[in-house]
């Protein structure tokens, strides 16, 4: 196995860098900003949802931040982003185990879109559950109020999102990821914690 496959599960060569599998996942991923708290199946199972996420995302044109250095190096030029400061990034990957220490870019009022997009990488997503590791959600695109289990996210992740989208329309946008699942939690989605609930 080379030293890409080693440090990020997938191959070079895995089908994830197909056209037609990139689309895959980024219209997965327009479905979960359409219903969040809405647990969804990466298109890829060899694939990493985190890195599938990128490969759909990113191109030349876009900055990224790696503040806990999950990217191997050599990673870097097949996603062609730029680097970039957590404060500056158009997309943020993070390991949410570990607590935010940077403020990311929240956009402004002529263009509130130009606010980050978080993809943390957590241990696992649950619908449905209960407990302190809970999330629950209200807000366009639910129906009926949702609970959520995230296994792997540091509760300071939800208390600075709080903070970040509090002058809407500013704020980032949040997808969490487990190993081959993702959840996406837009700026309009109201969240509570366990404890909170």
């Amino acid at each position: 196995m080379n030293k890409l496959a080693e440090n990020t599960g997938v191959n070079p060569e895995a089908e994830i860098w197909s056209p037609v599998l990139q689309q895959q996942v980024f219209r997965n991923l327009l479905d979960c900003f359409s219903y969040p708290g809405r647990i969804t199946e990466c298109a890829n199972k060899d694939t990493t949802a985190w890195l599938a996420i990128l490969i759909s995302l990113l191109d030349g044109e876009t900055s990224l931040a790696d503040p806990h250095k999950l990217l191997a190096a050599e990673w870097w030029p097949k996603l062609e982003a730029h680097p970039a400061t957590p404060e500056k990034a158009e997309f943020i990957l993070a390991d949410g185990s570990q607590p935010p220490d940077f403020v990311p870019y929240t956009g402004t009022l002529e263009t509130p879109e130009a606010g980050a997009t978080l993809v943390l990488r957590v241990t696992s997503l649950q619908a449905g559950r209960a407990g302190d590791n809970c999330l629950h959600m209200s807000g366009p695109g639910i129906k009926q109020p949702l609970s959520l289990g995230v296994e792997g996210l540091h509760p300071g992740w939800i208390a600075a999102r709080q903070a970040w989208v509090a002058a809407f329309p500013l704020g980032v946008d949040m997808v969490l990821c487990d190993a081959h699942r993702f959840v996406a939690l837009p700026r309009t989605t109201q969240i509570k914690t366990g404890v909170e609930a």
